[in-house]
């Protein structure tokens, strides 16, 4: 795309009152543009305004609430006549801690200001940035593709902004607008003192990553990327330039960071002073997990007389999975927002199957379901979170927020909830937890945006989990599925857009479908052997360890391919007339 110049634009920047938002708001203040800052605090959004100088306003806004978004931006409309771009900074970030130690509702709010805040943000600009031929700017940071270890909620945030920002994008270009992610490392702002200000934390980062890249800089640094960026419509911004061969590089290095940290004999000091560290002495631990591991991937683990739980369980991937751990002579409950068809399925299976009814968004209801499981075998040892939805095959902007949110709902936090309701009987016996990912973790979510946004998030999660996890002798693994044989699926493939994209856009290597029983082989196996990862069909496994640079092509394909920004307004304009009665 074209140079963008900021003479005469508006811009507008949540988080702004101070830290990367405000800098940021210099920057392009001095550049010409009328700066909207927007921030929780009313006042310090105001002060910091008037500090800047005349074409620059102060807006009060919680961005985890649509309305108020939506008024700040109605807000710098009215004062400036326009919005041209809107830089998606609020987030924060939680204590340094574990995902078994961390409060519920501390890491639920870290997704929520960080994902759903950034998605609303999103919402309340695009019909502003798209009549302008403009910009989003998508602050995600490093930990999109580092790994999360006693960070889990806030990679898992990032992680799911960077799906966004890459959606975003490809569904903007058609209209004349862009969309760009910032990836940042450390920057030198309150924020950073929940990493640097906590001992445990502290020396975790000197000991166990490079100091190169964990170098703080400046404000100033951060925000003049943020500035050069809009200036060329970048497609990302990387700061500091270190960090470009980790991103690239992400589908080698990743699993190699985190193969160090499953071997490294310090991280089970790290993981138990961290959470030593909490009020009251952190969780108790079931057992005494002291010097207990899980051994190298590739250790034999033997379902006989296991219990395995499984979310989604009552068909595809999940059922497929229960039976056949069923085969191996492995204990089962089926978990299904249906009572009858879970009780179904689990009598097709045997006696040693039960079906159980719950939701995976209600923490009280999988926490039920878990206690039930329990009661009836003695024990859970694995827990497979599998339970997931898809949505409408549409834009961004068209689509309903509360379906768009729906999916967040069941995808993410209800995989988060139901690693938290089933965490004490993993750790206490030594057992795994599957996450259920997929191949929308590093392929481009366009026309599926809270999809991608959700399994990216579930990717980081597994990731996290499985360094903590590893010196309390449980483990994870993150199942990464391509295109298979479910109703999920064939819906999908119905849907007129969805299969435009499937025949002329997308290599058919992409769209090859394969059966259930792919995906539920892929789960055994990786539980048998404690591996890292589940992948199938098996060329996904190529375009995972190539993501860094498959990705990156991927999405400029997608840019550039007119029939692709042709099925992106039929989608968009589909959805739009159906709302339209």
């Amino acid at each position: 795309m074209s140079a963008y110049d900021l003479a005469g634009k508006v811009v507008l920047i949540t988080g702004a009152a101070r830290g990367i938002g405000f800098e940021t708001a210099r920057a392009a203040h001095s550049r010409g543009a009328s700066v909207a800052l927007v921030d929780l605090d009313p006042g310090l959004a105001t002060e910091s305004a008037e500090s800047i100088g005349e074409r620059a306003i102060g807006i009060g806004a919680d961005v985890t609430e649509a309305a108020e978004i939506e008024a700040a931006v109605a807000t710098a409309v009215e004062q400036f006549g326009r919005v041209d771009v809107v830089v998606a900074n609020a987030g924060i970030t939680p204590r340094k801690t574990t995902t078994r130690a961390i409060g519920t509702d501390e890491w639920e709010r870290i997704v929520e200001v960080n994902v759903l805040g950034v998605w609303r943000t999103i919402r309340a600009g695009i019909e502003q940035v798209i009549a302008n031929r403009g910009q989003f700017v998508l602050i995600s940071s490093s930990y999109a593709h580092a790994n999360g270890i006693f960070n889990s909620s806030y990679a898992t945030s990032k992680a799911a902004v960077e799906a966004l920002g890459r959606a975003l994008r490809s569904e903007l270009v058609p209209h004349g607008a862009s969309a760009t992610v910032a990836y940042f490392a450390f920057v030198k702002t309150d924020l950073i003192g929940d990493v640097f200000d906590n001992p445990v934390a502290d020396r975790f980062r000197r000991e166990m990553v490079p100091s190169f890249l964990t170098r703080p800089m400046e404000l100033s640094q951060a925000a003049d990327a943020v500035i050069a960026g809009i200036g060329q419509r970048s497609v990302r911004v990387i700061e500091p330039p270190v960090w470009k061969p980790p991103l690239y590089l992400r589908g080698l290095l990743g699993p190699l960071t985190d193969r160090r940290l499953e071997r490294h004999s310090r991280v089970a000091g790290f993981v138990a002073d961290i959470e030593a560290g909490e009020e009251g002495g952190g969780p108790e631990p079931s057992v005494d997990v002291s010097g207990r591991g899980v051994g190298p991937p590739g250790s034999d683990y033997d379902l006989v007389g296991k219990v395995v739980f499984i979310t989604g369980g009552a068909r595809g991937i999940g059922f497929e999975t229960g039976r056949m751990a069923y085969g191996r002579g492995a204990s089962v409950a089926l978990v299904d927002l249906d009572a009858g068809q879970a009780e179904d399925a689990a009598a097709r299976l045997g006696p040693r199957a039960i079906g159980i009814a719950a939701d995976v968004t209600d923490r009280e209801s999988i926490e039920a379901a878990v206690a039930r499981a329990k009661d009836k075998f003695g024990r859970v040892d694995v827990v497979v979170a599998n339970a997931g939805i898809a949505t409408l095959v549409t834009t961004m902007r068209a689509i309903p927020a509360e379906d768009w949110e729906r999916v967040l709902e069941v995808n993410l936090f209800g995989v988060w909830r139901t690693v938290r309701a089933g965490m004490d009987e993993v750790v206490r016996n030594g057992g795994q937890f599957v996450l259920v990912s997929s191949s929308y973790a590093f392929a481009n979510g366009m026309l599926n945006s809270a999809y991608a946004a959700a399994k990216s998030g579930v990717e980081a999660m597994g990731r996290a989990l499985r360094a903590e996890l590893g010196p309390l002798g449980a483990s994870a693994t993150v199942a990464y599925f391509g295109w298979i044989k479910t109703e999920m699926v064939r819906s999908a493939f119905e849907d007129a857009n969805a299969d435009r994209l499937r025949k002329e856009v997308s290599p058919p290597i992409l769209m090859r479908q394969v059966p259930v029983s792919q995906a539920g082989r892929a789960i055994i196996r990786a539980i048998e052997s404690r591996s890292p990862r589940a992948i199938a069909p098996w060329e996904w496994n190529l375009l995972f360890f190539a993501r860094g640079l498959f990705s990156p092509l991927m999405d400029r394909q997608l840019e550039s391919d007119p029939t692709a920004g042709e099925i992106v307004l039929a989608a968009e304009a589909a959805e739009l007339d159906r709302q339209a009665g």
